[in-house]
């Protein structure tokens, strides 16, 4: 709920795992959140949708560091279309499950 006197705002999202949005229904420069795979989306100048993923910043803004947590605590299904790699070594938490599409790939370095 928000504070009295205060809007919202709401950016255009879903809750499907693995769903993306089309670029039939964003503007250029609109956020789109899959809150089930985390996951952010904009539409970009050539009208393509991506996602974005964050990553340490050098002092020029380069993202040269890619980080990640050792211990999966939640479970987690790889939306369609997406492999994804780690660096380890990973412990994936007792009952926890992750789950990766076929053809697709979880690479552990």
């Amino acid at each position: 709920m928000p504070q009295s006197g205060y809007t919202p705002i709401i950016s255009y999202n879903s809750t499907t795992p693995g769903a993306v949005p089309s670029a039939g229904n964003m503007t250029v420069g609109e956020l789109a959140v899959n809150v089930a795979d985390k996951i952010i989306y904009v539409k970009n100048a050539s009208s393509a949708i991506v996602a974005l993923s964050g990553g340490a910043t050098g002092g020029g803004g380069d993202q040269v560091f890619v980080q990640n947590k050792l211990i999966v605590t939640t479970s987690y299904t790889f939306p369609t279309g997406f492999s994804a790699m780690s660096v380890g070594p990973i412990t994936v938490n007792s009952g926890v499950v992750v789950t990766i599409p076929s053809g697709y790939r979880w690479v552990i370095l």
